[in-house]
């Protein structure tokens, strides 16, 4: 079957397709006794049928597009790999220094601001002393102490961006609006004991779920 054939069932058999799709899904069932509860089951049936069908129709199509889509992720992921490992590792260099070097600056200016606070003390005892030329020299030093420390290079297109994050140490201690509740596990709980085992603080719900096979 040459492309040119094999497009033109593809589209004979999509027209085919929707026209039954929507021939079957064209039918109003109101349930309101039991003849039309039995109608709508009897639909449901058929409309399973049908939903078959379609994905049956689709499902060879899926397949080679998931394989083409599976082997290019395959292809770009060998080329990314490199790339995002040398990223990664420069990334953890970089923001490792620069965390360490905020702790050293950190360091630096509260010893600057120590030495500031011992200069000015000495200042103003020269001065009740009366010793100018002293206290004009703790003066001086007092304001070399205060001088500006490091200041962190500027890289265009780079920052350094402060993200704070929590480790839970004690999780009894953790306030309520913190806790979530794992509905999943409630649900399967209550359905595997059919309701019979209440769940503290849950209010035990029953539903019903239509399960009509294809005919």
């Amino acid at each position: 079957m040459t492309p040119e054939t094999e497009n033109t069932a593809m589209v004979e058999n999509q027209a085919q397709l929707r026209a039954e799709v929507q021939n079957v899904c064209a039918a109003e069932i109101l349930v309101v006794d039991q003849d039309t509860y039995v109608q709508a089951n009897d639909l449901i049936a058929k409309l399973q049928t049908v939903r078959k069908e379609v994905v049956a129709r689709f499902a060879d199509p899926k397949k080679k597009a998931a394989e083409a889509h599976k082997a290019i992720c395959a292809l770009e992921k060998e080329f990314l790999t490199p790339v995002d490992n040398r990223i990664s590792a420069l990334k953890a260099s970089t923001t490792n220094w620069f965390a360490a070097e905020q702790e050293r600056i950190r360091a630096e200016q509260e010893r600057k601001r120590r030495e500031a606070e011992e200069a000015a003390k000495l200042a103003a005892e020269a001065e009740e002393a009366g010793e100018t030329e002293m206290a004009q020299e703790a003066v001086i030093e007092a304001t070399m102490a205060q001088a500006s420390v490091t200041v962190m290079p500027k890289v265009k297109g780079t920052t350094m961006r402060e993200v704070f994050y929590g480790v839970i140490v004690d999780i009894n201690a953790l306030p309520r609006e913190y806790m979530k509740p794992d509905q999943a596990l409630i649900d399967k709980m209550l359905d595997s004991t059919k309701g019979q085992i209440p769940i503290p603080g849950v209010r035990t719900m029953k539903k019903y779920i239509n399960s009509t096979r294809a005919k």
